[in-house]
């Protein structure tokens, strides 16, 4: 039978302005319909009510890595890792993540076949990378290539990241993600943070090699996402058709303005707790940080500046990884009171939910979940929802407490009740 969730103010993903009174009829895991007008409840096969709390899409992180092994941890003991952490998320409120690249195919497979909890995953697969790139995992420099083409590397034999230099080599390594279903490709277009040889400076892959990634993708219907952070690196990337930049700290006038007229998005993931949280996450010893990394973070209120001024599409993102969430849980959910300081509460909450529904289309036929919308609380969305003690448009931080979260539903069955 028929769900309902009366009494409900309802945020739909877009607009400020509450549906006041509302009730919300679910049909299976879809909204069929969201009504002021009164119900009988002896229609319904579950009645839950909201008692006049804000009710909003669950929401969306759309930069996370279920499945990236950790220093030293076998690949069945990573899926271990990730199904507990694909389970933390859901209670955590985010009912759909975009895997940013790692070991996901089977922890999606379970979720989506109902074995296991967690939110819907837009898989990525292995994110793709140079050699001596940001997903070059080689530990030391003993780690070496073998004739054969492999590596001596734990982390490169495992299934997380793909080494490609060449056009040839980006489109195999393109065209092998989109064998294992990906949603849309991750490549590597820029030095990072946390890895020991790329320095944060330098540009990965030519656009040669980029356009090789863009135009693979383009012809199975979908895009293109990039780590990147310095302006020469989203300036290439931009050039050869990459539609998601990851971080992109270095944003300056001249890349706001190509970001607009591109249709680029941005998920600028708060960088300084990435950084600082990542080896103390794997019980390393705290990492000097290398030289660029402090000029990164430093100009985030620069890129802050630039967004809201050419009001350039944000979505909301965490680069939340198993080993964080292992020492941290709330590491997720506390982003989103970042994600509030730097654009405001109903932007950053935008962010989280209804820009999914934008940047989704991007996917087209290749969208794992097309029966019904996501991020969007209206008819033929996904019934999934969260029933909030607090007002997350005046105060989004409102939502980095959990226990705040008083309903989380995911296509039409309740995860949490605390009602």
């Amino acid at each position: 039978m028929k769900k309902l969730v009366k009494n409900a103010r309802v945020f739909d993903g877009r607009h400020e302005i509450l549906t006041e009174h509302a009730s919300i009829v679910i049909d299976g895991d879809l909204v069929e319909e969201i009504t002021q007008e009164t119900l009988p409840e002896e229609s319904f096969g579950q009645v839950t009510d909201a008692g006049n709390r804000i009710v909003i899409p669950g929401l969306v992180d759309h930069h996370v890595h279920l499945g990236m092994p950790g220093k030293d941890m076998r690949v069945d003991e990573a899926v271990v890792h990730g199904v507990a952490h694909a389970k933390r998320m859901l209670l955590n409120g985010f009912t759909t993540v975009r895997d940013a690249g790692g070991i996901v195919y089977g922890i999606k497979k379970g979720i989506d076949d109902g074995r296991v909890p967690g939110p819907r995953v837009f898989p990525s697969n292995a994110y793709i990378s140079q050699t001596c790139g940001h997903g070059d995992k080689r530990e030391s420099r003993a780690h070496v290539r073998l004739s054969d083409g492999s590596f001596t590397s734990p982390a490169l034999t495992c299934g997380e990241t793909v080494i490609a230099d060449g056009y040839d080599e980006v489109l195999r390594a393109t065209r092998e993600q989109l064998f294992l279903g990906a949603s849309q490709i991750k490549i590597m277009a820029g030095g990072g943070m946390s890895s020991q040889y790329d320095p944060i400076q330098t540009i990965q892959f030519t656009e040669h090699e980029m356009r090789a990634a863009v135009e693979a993708a383009a012809d199975y219907g979908t895009y293109v996402m990039a780590h990147l952070y310095t302006k020469e690196s989203m300036l290439r990337a931009a050039r050869a058709g990459v539609k998601s930049f990851e971080h992109g700290q270095m944003l300056d006038e001249e890349l706001a303005k190509i970001v607009r007229d591109e249709g680029i998005f941005l998920c600028v993931c708060p960088q300084p707790r990435a950084d600082e949280e990542f080896n103390a996450a794997r019980g390393l010893p705290p990492r000097k940080r290398k030289p660029a990394a402090q000029e990164i973070i430093d100009h985030e209120d620069v890129q802050t500046e630039m967004i809201l001024k050419y009001d350039l599409p944000i979505i909301f993102g965490t680069d939340y990884v198993e080993f964080i969430a292992d020492s941290n849980p709330n590491a997720q959910s506390r982003d989103l009171a970042v994600y509030e300081k730097r654009f405001g509460s109903f932007r950053g909450l935008v962010s989280a939910t209804g820009a999914a529904n934008d940047l989704i289309k991007l996917t087209t036929y290749q969208n794992p979940y097309p029966q019904g919308k996501i991020g969007l609380l209206e008819q033929g969305s996904f019934a999934d929802l969260l029933i909030v003690d607090g007002d997350p448009i005046g105060s989004l931080s409102v939502l980095s407490n959990t226990e705040n979260l008083r309903v989380i539903m995911k296509g039409g069955e309740i995860y949490k009740n605390t009602l």
